[in-house]
């Protein structure tokens, strides 16, 4: 008799469980019982599982992985899996990753059911660390796998065309990446670890831990390169399928379940949600992210529960798991006070179960707590706890120790094939001739396989070479198809003489038609909604058509108009975006014309401009059609990017813009639902405003750093609108500029109408950096060595704040013009290692998060160390130093000590270290130069996680850690 528990599928009826206690819980009622060993946990026993067939991608999955998918297939509405991203890695409660510490452990006694993890590359990492990573990933998993719990894997690839992030969405890197692509052997390269890391995550009994791959995800957005906004979903599509078949057929992977993961927000339309859907032969689950803003507002729960639930009815049609792969509070739990809503988790989980359909959802995982000063997507303590404890004592949610039987179950695969023209993808367009066509074909005992164009042609197709992946040959286009003009292509696989497979897909033949320099679209090229809507990505539910003059519609200019019809009953905005390119920095102002929907609602023009987004909000008032003229200047950023609030759309900024949209948001007052019609969206010459100063034209040098210095920092103009660029600053005025550009600024002492000096400047903005040390001593044949401002010239000269006089000569005496003052002050705003110093620590109020293998602690603004042996002290949060050129120690005191800096950088936490200097005694400012990190490690000073400080053994006490 088998007795291992029956996982929840292989049984008659709804399995009702006991209340749970969870792990800890188990110990303190043996404690308190009086019992010398905690009590052991008995199983009840079930029958045998039953055999059952499951349709995986992976026919030839692993035992284990066929029975998690029969696990989380049918685990139906008895409950949801509870899962944490990164759970036993990073957190609020545990300062060392030990394998079993874990933030969902402290708030409730349970692991997670679920734990995310993701690739541990990042950009510019070298191979030899990529594949270490690999390794350690494995490791990770088999912790997760040791613990009790479900292993997911999520992808944050970077862009492989232009060497950024994932958040680098140029370089046409979807494109690059597809087979035939300039990129195309690198995406094998980066899959090729990832099967390393599946191969190698292992159970103590040597069998493959099964892991839900979630590729590609969120690409219904365009923040990610593989969004939808930067490629085509029959693109997208291939993409997706390629990963499965090489990773599967290629690699011997076949312990993934596999996922897709389109992202949130499509109001419960099967269609919108399966825009990019790659097909049932390529997808094992449904998922869906979404994140709420609203604290469980009943728009944002209607929402969810109407995706959930589309999401349920298909995965039960299509024999699919369903799953909300990521969820959260926007931004995470806030501090005691700052929650909308005490109750979130209970009120979420109270939605998903009260719709049948939307209870079939079989897990879901928010985002990691990444400790420090970082905020966590569930608490660890605070008002929020308690309803997260009582999410996690609800019979309808599942934790790690709920699980039984996961992998235990009898199945049986079920034999499948599959072809799909893998090249050109469907949708794609094809700007020259000849093309290589590339077939996939799988799962069939194919002996002939062709292409049949829709004017009758038909191209032979030769099968693989030896580990080839696909049937290939060539369709001679001549130059006279090339007219963009939409042709169809039939593949056909042929076995044993019979046709046993037939897929259709088209491509457009010719380039696309090129719009003049700041036109959006005219939408007069597209023949059909559906052209339209491959140009057009919505971002949330929506519909989006073509307005036709010949119809009847009203229409701004030529024959047609884009229609955009929403309804708010699921959502509080909803738009559709395209890419743009080109210099906009001719253009002052941008036209749109538009027939409103008197709705009330609130219209968003959106421009991405030098990576900042700028809106502009003409009125959906009245229903008259009109054309808005906005000026660029009038355009500010999106009101959620704080971080560049002050940033205007200035010729500069439009030098470089990459994508438009078009959104509508919902209004306290405003219609349900409603229907817009916008047209001749395009920036146009129109009137720069006038200049800053009158005295100062638009193509002065100088303009754009006097207006800069009137617009960021202090107006020094008279009463008559003048600059009067070239009069002499006089110290009043250069002590008054300074102050008003940082607090801590120095004074120019002397007369206070007395003309300010060319040293006297480099010497003050000097002084302002922090009195770094310049690369070389200064040479200019008017600079003696040891005059005080020497240090000072030679700096500024060499980072090109204030320009040498001429050949040889700095002209120290020589006075200071108003313009040059702008200019200069321009630079060093935008010198690296200028801005003003920080304070990380001053540990006024404890230990700030400190830590040590030793004693430390905090009093009276300081940190005590007190260290057996030679170690490491550390801090984990999230601080963005780029452009900071110095870490700064300030040493009380110590009985001796060299101290040594490893900074842990990038969502992979990656060590950047620097060796410990010389010795320092108490009362000393050990100055750390960060410059002499990696360029690797330099360029993710804008993402630090860890401060670790490496001292001597022995007593030190620091008052507080400060950049510069």
């Amino acid at each position: 008799m088998n007795s291992t528990p029956a996982p929840a599928w292989a049984q008659p009826s709804r399995r009702v469980r006991p209340r749970r206690r969870g792990r800890r819980a188990t110990v303190a009622v043996a404690l308190a019982l009086g019992l010398a060993a905690p009590l052991a946990v008995t199983p009840v026993a079930h029958a045998a599982p039953v055999a059952a067939e499951v349709d995986l991608v992976d026919p030839d999955a692993t035992p284990e992985t066929r029975s998690l998918f029969a696990y989380l297939r049918d685990i139906d509405a008895e409950g949801v899996l509870f899962g944490h991203q990164e759970d036993l890695y990073f957190g609020e409660s545990f300062p060392t990753q030990d394998g079993t510490s874990s933030d969902s452990l402290t708030a409730t006694g349970d692991h997670p059911a679920v734990i995310g993890f993701d690739t541990l590359e990042t950009a510019g990492m070298p191979l030899a660390e990529r594949e270490a990573k690999a390794q350690q990933l494995a490791a990770n998993i088999r912790q997760a796998h040791d613990v009790g719990a479900i292993s997911t894997l999520t992808i944050h690839m970077e862009n492989l065309a232009t060497g950024g992030d994932f958040y680098d969405t140029s370089g046409d890197a979807l494109r690059a990446v597809l087979p035939g692509g300039a990129q195309h052997d690198a995406l094998r390269a980066y899959l090729d670890r990832i099967a390393v890391t599946a191969h190698a995550a292992v159970a103590a009994d040597g069998t493959a831990i099964p892991i839900v791959f979630r590729p590609w995800h969120e690409n219904a957005g365009s923040w990610f390169w593989w969004g939808a906004a930067f490629g085509l979903p029959g693109e997208y599509a291939e993409l997706f399928r390629f990963t499965v078949e090489y990773l599967r057929d290629v690699k011997d992977v076949h312990n993934l379940l596999y996922a897709f993961s389109p992202g949130g927000g499509f109001g419960g339309d099967e269609d919108l949600y399966l825009r990019t859907y790659p097909g049932d032969d390529f997808v094992d689950v449904l998922g869906y992210d979404v994140y709420d803003s609203s604290g469980a507002a009943q728009s944002f729960l209607d929402g969810l529960v109407a995706d959930l639930g589309m999401m349920g009815r298909l995965a039960q049609a299509r024999g699919k798991i369903s799953a909300l792969t990521e969820f959260g509070i926007s931004g995470g739990v806030r501090p005691d006070g700052e929650n909308a809503n005490p109750t979130w988790f209970t009120d979420v989980l109270d939605a998903i179960m009260s719709d049948p359909d939307a209870a079939r959802t079989a897990y879901m995982m928010t985002w990691a707590n990444y400790g420090g000063d970082s905020t966590p997507y569930f608490p660890v303590e605070g008002e929020m706890l308690p309803d997260f404890q009582a999410y996690h004592d609800d019979p309808r949610t599942f934790f790690a120790d709920d699980l039984a039987g996961v992998y235990d179950a009898e199945t049986a695969s079920v034999a499948s094939a599959a072809a799909h023209l893998a090249s050109p993808a469907d949708g794609a367009r094809v700007v020259a001739g000849p093309v290589e066509l590339r077939a996939s074909v799988t799962g069939h005992a194919a002996d002939r396989v062709t292409v049949t164009t829709d004017a009758g042609d038909v191209i032979e197709l030769a099968a693989p070479a030896d580990g080839g992946m696909w049937w290939t040959g060539a369709w001679d286009v001549v130059p006279e198809q090339l007219d963009n003009t939409s042709h169809g292509l039939t593949l056909r696989v042929f076995a044993g003489g019979a046709e046993v497979e037939t897929t259709a897909s088209t491509v457009v033949l010719g380039p696309e038609p090129v719009l003049p320099l700041g036109v959006v679209d005219d939408f007069e090229s597209y023949d059909a909604d559906a052209a339209l809507q491959s140009r057009w990505v919505p971002q949330n539910a929506n519909v989006l058509e073509l307005a036709r003059a010949a119809e009847g519609d009203a229409v701004g200019g030529g024959e047609a108009a884009m229609r955009l019809s929403y309804s708010f009953a699921t959502q509080s905005y909803t738009g559709v975006g395209r890419p743009v390119s080109g210099d906009w920095s001719s253009f002052w102002d941008f036209e749109a014309w538009i027939d409103p929907d008197a709705s009330g609602n609130r219209l968003v023009l959106q421009l991405v401009a030098d990576g900042v987004a700028f809106e502009a909000y003409p009125s959906l008032a009245g229903d008259d059609p009109y054309l808005a003229t906005i000026p660029f200047a009038d355009w500010r950023p999106a009101p959620w990017d704080t971080a560049n609030a002050d940033r205007r759309l200035t010729p500069e900024a439009l030098a470089h813009v990459s994508q438009f949209s078009v959104f509508v948001n919902a209004a306290d007052a405003g219609a349900v639902e409603g229907s817009i019609v916008v047209d001749e969206l395009r920036a146009v010459e129109g009137m720069p405003p006038p200049p800053v100063y009158v005295d100062v034209e638009r193509d002065d040098p100088d303009y754009a750093a006097i207006a800069w210095l009137h617009d960021e920092v202090v107006d020094l103009g008279d009463a008559n609108g003048r600059f009067h660029p070239t009069r002499p600053v006089t110290r009043a005025e250069a002590t008054h500029a300074l102050a008003a550009y940082r607090e801590d600024a120095p004074a120019v002492d002397g007369t206070a109408k007395a003309p300010v000096e060319r040293a006297e400047l480099a010497h003050a903005l000097w002084e302002l950096a922090g009195a770094p040390t310049p690369a070389e001593p200064a040479d200019f044949d008017d600079v003696p060595p040891a005059h005080p401002s020497a240090e000072a010239i030679a700096w500024v000269t060499q980072n090109g704040i204030v320009e040498p006089a001429g050949d040889g000569r700095f002209g120290m005496r020589g006075p200071v013009t108003r313009a040059e003052l702008a200019r200069a002050l321009r630079a060093f705003d935008a010198a690296p290692g200028t801005e003003p110093p920080t304070t990380l620590f001053d540990f006024a109020d404890g230990r700030q998060g400190w830590a040590a293998n030793g004693a430390i602690d905090a009093a009276d603004g300081r940190l005590t160390v007190d260290l057996a042996e030679s170690g490491w002290i550390w801090a984990t949060g999230s601080w963005d130093l780029s452009g900071r050129s110095t870490l700064v120690i300030d040493v009380a005191e110590t009985t001796g000590t060299s101290i040594g800096l490893a900074l842990q950088v990038g969502p992979s936490w990656s060590w950047c270290e620097l060796p410990a200097g010389d010795p320092v005694s108490g009362g000393a400012s050990v100055a750390i130069d960060l410059g002499a990190l990696s360029s690797e490690c330099r360029g993710q000073l804008g993402d630090v996680r860890g401060v670790n400080l490496r001292l001597d053994a022995g007593q030190h006490a620091i008052d507080a850690i400060r950049v510069r």
